[in-house]
């Protein structure tokens, strides 16, 4: 089968190409799924590049996927043939930009015929990660305010839009150019993340107060930075790896501090969290069929072009999502 194949990380992604390799068997409590379509993230572009370095060997490429199940392995139940599904793979395994993919049954959603494949294997890495910030942990209610860093971006583009479905005020951190987008997707406010008085823009725009939360998709390297933004007793939700909470004085914001890390939970074989993606997968999947979820596709492209998109995420040349047409 053709899959686009990283055969060794390295740094200007020239050792990822399309290839060929075989067709994957479904071990016992996995399936096999012929992919219609899949959708780049980041962390694609970091494993390939090395900048994430858990690869040693070569790799099919890709987290996100959906398609049809043509293959069960022993002990799966719930599941048949045919059946339409959507899901985040584990970065350890071999990956999803390919005619065939296999994963555990037990973190996939199901897909409606009204869903667009193309829609659905939008949703995962990103959608997922947002929806375990702001609902799994922070636990955000409609009479709070959250601010959304890089809210024209994937995560922040989807936590913009959970933000809204929950009923809570938004205010978006995104350049100015952007601000349209953002509001589209359901942003109250829009700011510019690079204003040196955004603590005061963002006080003057919550009546004197910091927000309830925050979600931080980029680190800042001094903590202070985002907690600013923060009235006491705040969440701060962290995408990227935490932020250096050593200059900040004690009692000072009493913030509960969240590290997300979706794909963390394959590591730690946690097993609730990995089922958990399927049960959040339902949600947005469903907010997809009533089409009150927008998933942000900016491209669709075909598999050979994965390495070309992958160079253009990695220079941030667009902010939705690009998806892959495979089959």
């Amino acid at each position: 089968m053709k899959a686009i194949l990283c055969t060794i990380p390295k740094d200007d992604l020239s050792t990822t190409s399309l290839a060929e390799v075989q067709v994957p068997v479904p071990a016992a409590g996995e399936v096999r799924v012929k992919v219609a379509a899949a959708s780049l993230n980041p962390v694609d572009w970091k494993l390939c590049a090395g900048v994430a370095p858990w690869w040693s060997e070569p790799h099919v490429v890709g987290l996100d996927a959906a398609g049809t199940i043509d293959a069960i392995g022993e002990g799966v139940t719930g599941w048949m043939i045919g059946d339409r599904v959507v899901w985040h793979g584990n970065l350890n395994r071999q990956g999803v930009f390919a005619d065939y993919a296999t994963t555990v049954a037990h973190v996939l959603t199901r897909v409606p015929e009204a869903v667009p494949f193309e829609a659905a294997a939008a949703i995962p890495c990103a959608g997922l990660t947002a929806f375990q910030a702001l609902v799994r942990k922070i636990r955000l209610s409609a009479d709070q305010t959250i601010v959304i860093q890089g809210a024209s971006g994937g995560v922040g583009g989807f936590a913009v839009q959970i933000a809204r479905r929950i009923g809570a005020r938004v205010i978006a951190l995104a350049r100015p150019e952007k601000a349209e987008r953002v509001v589209a997707l359901g942003a109250d406010v829009v700011l510019d993340y690079r204003d040196p008085d955004l603590a005061l823009k963002v006080r003057a725009a919550n009546d004197g107060f910091g927000a309830d939360a925050m979600l931080e998709v980029s680190n800042p390297r001094d903590a202070r930075k985002s907690l600013s933004l923060l009235r006491y007793n705040g969440h701060l939700a962290c995408i990227d790896p935490l932020a250096d909470l050593s200059q900040t004085p004690p009692y000072t914001y009493a913030a509960s501090i969240h590290e997300v890390a979706l794909g963390g939970a394959y590591g730690a074989g946690d097993l609730r969290t990995q089922r958990d993606f399927a049960a959040m997968g339902e949600v947005l999947v469903g907010w997809l069929a009533d089409g009150t979820l927008d998933p942000m596709i900016e491209h669709r492209i075909g598999l050979s072009e994965v390495p070309e998109y992958l160079a253009r995420l990695r220079r941030r040349e667009f902010d939705g999502k690009a998806v892959v047409r495979i089959s």
